[in-house]
């Protein structure tokens, strides 16, 4: 079920109007479709701050002073580098039988063995571009990660999922699970010293014994 977000008409243009439009809470956003002429909205802060914080899934774009919604997905968010608010918002239009490229959060699920065995887990790919119908559009993909051990890891290729085809690389990694660098240096300098002990027992062992006169 697509969600409904509300947005009037911009008329007013330029970057001095955009402070005072977000002063006021009021996000800058643009709707495109297709070769139309795009249109300058403007959203609630809350709102489209909320069901950005949650999903990327279908939208019901009702315009003020249309009767019907505009049917779309969110195409690109700027978010302000300081604060990480959200400054402008680009809606896509959609043909609900005509397939579309999106990008969908990703959420990883469960506890990794190998965290539990005092790994720690790093989530390095949070978003995925895929293609599919808009009826098959998800909120987020889910990853589930309770099977990686230490130096195990995820990647795109390792994904599927139903009616939707991923456009990354697949190569790209998704998570993995590895040891603390504490950790790793302890196990450096402990492979380091028994290899050292290593070559100096050989060293003994091949040195030419003196001979008796």
């Amino acid at each position: 079920m697509a969600e409904i977000i509300e947005a009037k008409r911009r008329e007013q243009f330029g970057s001095r109007f955009a402070r005072r439009f977000r002063r006021q809470g009021l996000i800058p956003a643009v709707f495109y479709f297709r070769g139309d002429d795009a249109l300058s909205l403007l959203l609630d802060s809350k709102q489209i701050t909320q069901f950005l914080g949650h999903t990327h899934g279908l939208i019901d774009l009702q315009i003020e002073g249309e009767k019907s919604p505009r049917k779309c997905v969110v195409k690109d968010v700027q978010y302000d580098p300081l604060t990480d608010q959200v400054v402008h918002v680009d809606f896509l239009g959609i043909t609900m039988g005509e397939k579309i490229e999106v990008t969908v959060q990703l959420k990883l699920i469960g506890t990794p063995v190998g965290v539990k065995q005092g790994g720690i887990l790093e989530h390095l790919t949070r978003e995925l571009e895929i293609e599919c119908f808009p009826r098959h559009l998800p909120d987020h993909l889910e990853v589930d990660v309770s099977e990686l051990n230490v130096g195990d890891s995820i990647q795109v290729k390792d994904l599927n999922f139903e009616n939707i085809t991923i456009l990354n690389d697949p190569n790209e990694t998704i998570a993995l699970v590895e040891l603390p660098k504490a950790a790793i240096s302890a196990e450096e300098e402990a492979a380091a010293e028994e290899a050292a002990a290593e070559a100096a027992a050989e060293g003994e062992e091949e040195a030419p014994e003196e001979s008796e006169e």
